[in-house]
């Protein structure tokens, strides 16, 4: 990865990614801190509402036993059943019969002065006596009451008997067949006799709570929050919603029940979609049973968006300032890290083409700071490493001719000494005729020998060494024999002079020693790649594996280690190979060289490579 790429990532990494975390988890953290507290909140309001709630309940309570237990207004009741009157009808309705009608309205007016002023919120009352009787009140409009076989067979009767004069309740939605054409607050209770306390009928009472509405309107009205209130009775309907939602809708319409437990009698409070809004659902139990309600829980709903907003206002603006420091961050990285960048990338760069060898490479100097120090100070360093390697490669240049000179002063004087010595012996063995072909071939090794250029072609090469072998024939005529295969298009080739006849002098002074057979030598070369390979093959008596992980190992190194070796009877034994080994290094690199394979008995094949390269092409 590149640097800049790398810079952009560790801005992105721990600049953006912590700044969007930090974010996020502040948003999180503020909004549960947000819930809590207001959850809290929501909990003394929701108690404070219960407390109203139940308080008018009781007041509804207060009524309905102040007006069954008074003597006088039982005996109104009464009266009008035992004068043969059907019906007592307070808003007008039709009068009853047999009955005189000027009594039937002071009965009536007095009757809802005395019902209106204790409670005004009093709708219709339903008296079943036990004789089998009906009393039918009515004080706003008209409400037809449930049929007494219907009631009878009410689940809700039975509990309302076994109260004995304690109230039932039911809200509206709860159960309809019980709180009437207009679905009110539904009071059911045994009446009883004041003297004797002996069940006298029972007794149904629909109340028009419209004080239960002030109430939520003054907790909606604090501080104009958003928020809405609802009674949900213990079946899952709603009894009251103060928004007037449509009637006879269950609390699992607007709310995933499974997570908000209704069942539960501890107050709660959680963040959840109430009708596809979110919002804060708080539940509190009213605990209305010892008044005669059932399971009826009161929840409240607050709009998120209201609980948010100031939040979402500081959240909102806390982006804007952060966006902006992250473009005034941008635009510095892209101004100034952007330029650093960039002129570590160019020196970079540069460094990379010092590095294969272009010492012209100049960074540009721009500016006037440290990074134009920097480029200054590269350029100087590079110029003055081109000036110190331009002497390192003129004296390593100096060493290596010096280097070739001595090595190949080392094989001249070798050589020369033995063909003087073969000479020498024939002369007194009076073969003039030999000795002249020997100085003849002597003098053509030596009109290569003396040339000033370090290469030759490979027919050359071939021609001295077939005049040094003759020589050795000469000297050595029953000891062996030997064969050159090299292909015609390769003669044009060029090599280092002087490479091959120390490798097959090198077969004949030590691979042929005490043999008692016809020795053989081939030399053959042949294309590999874009090299050419000589193999020296001799059938010899081969190298021991001591000598031969010798010559592997240190043989051929350096000129000081070879050179280093302890002279044997005036002669380094393995000169010729050693020094072949490292005129090819010296001169071609460390590509190229000898490479031996050999065993004892088994003879030894000497392999040298060296580059294809045709004379005027170099």
């Amino acid at each position: 990865m590149s640097l800049s790429k790398r810079i952009f990532t560790a801005f992105f990494a721990f600049i953006i990614i912590p700044l969007f975390v930090l974010g996020s988890v502040s948003y999180l953290v503020s909004q549960k801190v947000t819930e809590k507290k207001y959850a809290e909140q929501t909990e003394l309001t929701l108690k404070a509402i219960g407390r109203n709630i139940n308080n008018m309940i009781k007041e509804a309570n207060y009524f309905s036993d102040f007006w069954v237990t008074m003597e006088d207004s039982v005996e109104v009741v009464e009266q009008s059943i035992d004068d043969g009157g059907a019906n007592v009808d307070p808003a007008g309705g039709e009068s009853s019969k047999g009955t005189d009608f000027y009594s039937q309205l002071l009965e009536k007016e007095r009757l809802r002065k005395r019902v209106l002023l204790t409670y005004p919120g009093i709708h219709s009352l339903t008296l079943y006596r036990n004789d089998n009787k009906q009393v039918n009140v009515n004080f706003s409009a008209k409400d037809t009451p449930i049929p007494r076989e219907e009631l009878e067979a009410h689940p809700i009767y039975q509990e309302v008997l076994r109260k004995n004069g304690a109230p039932v309740w039911i809200g509206p939605n709860e159960d309809k067949n019980l709180t009437g054409d207009y679905n009110l607050f539904t009071q059911i209770r045994v009446l009883l006799d004041v003297e004797t306390m002996k069940n006298k009928g029972v007794l149904v009472t629909r109340f028009q709570l419209n004080e239960l509405s002030k109430i939520f309107t003054f907790y909606n009205s604090q501080g104009k929050i958003d928020r809405r209130f609802l009674i949900v009775a213990g079946n899952g309907n709603i009894v009251y919603d103060s928004e007037k939602s449509p009637e006879g809708r269950r609390i699992s319409d607007y709310v995933d029940t499974e997570t908000l437990d209704m069942h539960s009698s501890v107050a709660q409070s959680k963040t959840l979609p109430f009708d596809e809004h979110k919002s804060l659902v708080s539940v509190q139990d009213l605990q209305l049973q010892r008044l005669g309600i059932g399971d009826w829980k009161l929840v409240m709903v607050t709009s998120w968006q209201y609980l948010s907003g100031d939040m979402a206002a500081v959240l909102r603006w806390t982006v804007v300032i952060t966006s902006f420091s992250l473009v005034l961050a941008l635009v510095f990285n892209l101004i100034f890290v952007r330029r650093m960048v960039t002129l570590i990338v160019r020196v970079v760069r540069a460094m990379r083409q010092v590095e294969r060898g272009d010492l012209s490479t100049r960074v540009p100097v721009v500016g006037n700071d440290e990074t134009t120090a920097l480029s200054r100070g590269f350029n100087s360093l590079v110029k003055r490493v081109s000036e110190l390697l331009d002497d390192v490669t003129e004296e390593q240049s100096r060493k290596r001719k010096a280097e070739m000179m001595l090595l190949q002063a080392q094989i001249k004087p070798h050589f020369l000494f033995n063909a003087l010595e073969s000479i020498n012996i024939l002369a007194v063995q009076n073969e003039g005729r030999k000795v002249s072909k020997m100085v003849q071939r002597l003098a053509n090794i030596f009109r290569i020998s003396i040339q000033q250029k370090e290469e030759i072609t490979i027919e050359q090469e071939l021609q001295h060494l077939m005049s040094y072998l003759e020589i050795q024939k000469y000297r050595f005529e029953e000891l062996f024999e030997y064969a050159i295969d090299v292909p015609k298009e390769l003669m044009d080739c060029t090599i280092l002079k002087l490479t091959l006849q120390p490798l097959v002098e090198n077969s004949i002074q030590h691979g042929f020693e005490g043999i008692d057979y016809m020795g053989r030598i081939e030399v053959r070369a042949a294309i590999e790649g874009r090299n050419i390979a000589f193999y020296v093959e001799d059938n010899g008596i081969g190298i021991a594996e001591e000598q031969l992980a010798r010559f592997a190992t240190s043989g051929i190194t350096t000129l000081q280690e070879m050179y280093a070796e302890s002279p044997e009877m005036g002669e380094r034994r393995g000169l010729g190979v050693g020094n072949v080994a490292d005129r090819l290094r010296i001169h071609y690199g460390n590509g190229y060289g000898v490479m031996l394979c050999s065993a004892p008995g088994c003879g030894t094949t000497i392999k040298c490579l060296i580059p294809l390269e045709r004379e005027g092409r170099r």
